[in-house]
C-alpha cells in the first residue's frame, strides 16, 4: 500500500489494534426543523443533510479497546450526528458559499477517490463514467485537514443559521474563519452552548459507531452494527474496495449509505473513509470520570498535542483496523485520499 507521508504522517493506537484482533432531520443539515436560514435552499438532496438523534448519557468503560474503558466512566449530553459522511456535493456547495464571506481553506477537497483525472497501482487513469453524476457526488470528501473541517463547519453553520462553534480566541469575538498549514500559528476555541455544527469528540464517535445504546447486544459487536461474519455487508474495507484495482468500479471511497447502517442508523461507521474527531491524540485513555466532555474542554482528550484523532478505518485497510475500537491519529495539517469527517450538533 502506498507510502502516504506527503499528505501528512498518521498512525495506529497498538493497543486498539491488538484488541481490535482478539432520522431526526437536523435544522441546517436536515433542512427542515431547528433553525435552518429561511433564505437558504441547498442543491444537496435533504437524504445527505439528515442527522440521527443520540440520547448520551453515562457510559460505563469495560475491556481495554476504544475510549470506554474498564474503570471509566463517561457522561455525555445528547447529541445528533450526521447520518452520512460529509459528501463531496455538500461539502462543495458549502465551500463555494463560504469562499465569497471571509473563508479561506488550505485544501480545496477532493471528490472521494479516485477522482478524475488521478491514477493509482496499476489501474491506470480512473474513468469517471465508471460512476454516475449522482454517485460521484454522494461519494465523500476526502483530501482535507483537520482545520479545513472545523472551518467548515463554522461556514456550514452560518449558511444554515446557526451560531458558529470554533473561534480564535477565548473570548469568542472572533469566528475561525481560515485553515492553515501552519497548526503553530492558529488557536482553535470551541464555544460552549453554540447550536452550530462541529466535529464530533472521540467519546461521542465512539458512543455513536457502537449503536448508542449501551443496553443492546451490539454495544460490544466488533465493527459498527455486526461482527465478522457479516463484514461485507456493512463495512467498505480493503477486501471489497481495495483488492479489486485495475478496471474494478468498486476500487476506492464508494457513494455514502450503500453499505447496512449500525443500530443507530448510521452509515460507514466502520470503514470507507477515516473520520476526523475533535480531540488531540494519546496512546493512553485517562481512566477518570469525565462528564459531558465536549463542554467541559473536552478532558475525553488531552489538553494538547501533536496529532488529532481519526476513527473508524477505510476503504484501504483490512478488517483489524476497521473496528469501533481501533484509535487512530493525523497530524491536523495531513490530509488523505482516505480520510473525511462528519458532523455532530446539538
Amino acid at each position: 500500500m502506498k507510502n502516504e507521508t506527503k499528505r501528512g504522517l498518521r498512525g495506529v493506537c497498538a493497543a486498539g489494534l491488538l484488541a481490535a484482533s482478539a432520522v431526526a432531520a437536523l435544522g441546517g443539515c436536515g433542512g427542515g426543523s431547528g433553525g435552518d436560514d429561511p433564505g437558504i435552499v441547498f442543491a444537496t438532496p435533504e437524504k445527505y443533510r439528515e442527522t440521527v438523534s443520540l440520547a448520551g448519557g453515562a457510559v460505563p468503560g469495560s475491556g481495554t479497546a476504544g475510549v470506554f474503558v474498564e474503570g471509566r466512566s463517561v457522561t455525555l449530553r445528547p447529541f445528533r450526528m450526521a447520518k452520512y459522511e460529509t459528501t463531496w456535493q455538500l461539502w462543495k456547495e458549502v465551500y463555494d458559499w463560504a469562499i465569497g464571506r471571509g473563508y479561506t481553506f488550505t485544501n480545496a477537497g477532493k471528490e472521494g477517490y479516485p477522482y478524475a483525472g488521478s491514477s493509482d497501482e496499476g489501474r491506470g487513469t480512473d474513468d469517471p463514467t465508471q460512476w454516475t453524476a449522482a454517485q460521484r457526488k454522494s461519494r465523500p470528501v476526502t483530501e482535507i485537514n483537520w482545520w479545513d473541517a472545523i472551518v467548515w463547519c463554522n461556514a456550514y453553520s452560518e449558511m444554515s443559521g446557526k451560531e458558529p462553534v470554533y473561534y480564535t480566541d477565548a473570548g469568542y469575538t472572533t469566528v475561525l474563519k481560515v485553515s492553515t498549514d501552519d497548526s503553530k500559528t492558529t488557536t482553535a476555541v470551541m464555544k460552549s452552548g453554540a447550536n452550530g455544527y462541529r466535529l464530533p469528540t472521540e467519546a461521542e464517535w465512539e458512543y455513536a459507531a457502537r449503536g448508542g445504546n449501551t443496553a443492546a447486544a451490539a454495544w460490544s459487536y466488533t465493527y459498527a452494527g455486526t461482527n465478522a461474519e457479516q463484514l461485507g455487508d456493512y463495512v467498505w474495507y480493503a477486501p471489497n474496495a481495495y483488492t479489486p484495482r485495475n478496471t474494478s468500479k468498486e476500487y476506492g471511497a464508494h457513494p455514502v449509505g450503500t453499505k447496512t447502517g449500525n443500530g443507530a442508523g448510521l452509515y460507514d461507521m466502520s470503514g470507507n473513509v477515516w473520520e476526523w474527531c475533535w480531540d488531540w491524540f494519546a496512546f493512553s485513555v485517562n481512566t477518570a470520570a469525565v462528564t459531558d466532555p465536549v463542554w467541559a474542554g473536552d478532558p475525553a482528550g488531552p489538553a494538547s498535542g501533536s496529532n488529532r484523532v481519526g476513527r473508524g478505518g477505510s476503504w484501504y485497510y483490512f478488517a483489524g483496523i476497521c473496528t469501533v475500537s481501533i484509535r487512530y491519529y493525523y497530524t491536523p495539517i495531513g490530509r488523505s485520499y482516505d480520510l473525511g469527517f462528519r458532523v455532530v450538533a446539538p
